[in-house]
């Protein structure tokens, strides 16, 4: 289905079954025992090792090593992981999907947390002009001593896809190599919701420097017949062709990949897929970590699947 067939009517639905998705979820209940988390970050460092408070963490498939709080400034949603004292982490936020909220998502932000990253979620439902990202991260850098201001992951979901790519461009064009970014589109509806203000989406993309890993869904039992010439229905609401539109939009002179998760639908939200990749992804990118690196090119003999990619890095 492509942008100008999702109706009214669809939309509505959209935003009902996300709802519904986010009622049933929740955020985890802020810790105050700080000796309890002191402890926790005391066993984490355990864990991952000497040197970087991040090293060794080769857990990319599930649960990182680091327990997880959270807290809410303003409009902004944080996990934060529980570090041992003086450690700076990378900042990842997360644009939902049109009509959601960020507890859609707490799966995938949790788990980012885990892994220690300080993970962000702007709460609105219309997130596609990417300036909701620059104002998490800067709303990270403001509140939060363990975040490492030179790091930032974006990713997001559907609309919100979008969003994670315009997000990149505006740090870029505010904060220019200061910043080491890495973005991570779930699904983009590239054109769909809200506009970058003073440029099409074909612009901000064309902007981004950064490494780019986008990802579609395949719903269908059939997938050898629904790849032909990537038209198939992809993930029920986004095809892989209009992905691959947001693909074919970045600078050709970037690192880029468009794999696609089989049987990754859009609505309940693609959180296995991204719980699958994103810690790894942020990782190799943003921490240079080449296990990572390792385990996210392994994922291609399992169930996802190369659609296009470009100036692809190889592991060291």
């Amino acid at each position: 289905m492509k942008r100008g067939h999702l109706t009214a009517n669809v939309l509505l639905w959209i935003s009902s079954a996300l709802t519904t998705a986010c009622a049933a979820g929740g955020l985890p209940e802020e810790s105050d025992d700080l000796a309890a988390e002191e402890a926790a970050a005391s066993a984490a460092l355990a864990a991952v090792g000497t040197g970087s408070c991040l090293d060794g963490d080769t857990s990319f498939g599930g649960a990182g090593p680091f327990g997880v709080s959270t807290r809410t400034v303003g409009r902004v949603k944080f996990w934060v992981p529980r570090v041992p004292t003086g450690c700076k982490v990378p900042i990842v936020h997360l644009a939902n999907g049109t009509g959601a909220t960020c507890s859609a998502y707490g799966s995938s932000l949790q788990r980012l947390a885990t892994h220690g990253f300080l993970a962000a979620c702007y709460e609105n439902t219309n997130t596609g002009a990417g300036q909701f990202g620059l104002e998490a991260y800067e709303t990270a850098i403001r509140e939060f001593p363990i975040a490492d201001a030179t790091k930032f992951g974006s990713t997001g979901h559907s609309q919100g896809g979008q969003a994670s790519l315009v997000t990149i461009a505006l740090i870029q064009d505010k904060y220019g190599e200061e910043v080491q970014t890495a973005a991570l589109p779930m699904q983009p509806a590239s054109g769909f919701g809200v506009q970058p203000r003073g440029q099409s989406w074909q612009q901000a993309y064309r902007k981004v420097r950064s490494p780019v890993f986008m990802f579609s869904g395949n719903s269908t039992t059939g997938y050898a017949n629904s790849l032909l010439l990537g038209i198939g229905i992809g993930d029920g609401l986004v095809a892989i062709s209009w992905v691959n539109e947001g693909f074919d939009a970045l600078s050709r002179d970037i690192e880029a990949y468009h794999w696609t998760a089989v049987g990754s639908t859009h609505i309940p939200t693609p959180q296995a897929a991204e719980n699958e990749i994103a810690p790894a992804w942020f990782r190799w990118k943003l921490l240079g970590d080449q296990a990572a690196c390792r385990y996210v090119k392994g994922l291609v003999s399992g169930r996802w699947r190369v659609q296009k990619q470009q100036n692809v890095q190889d592991c060291q």
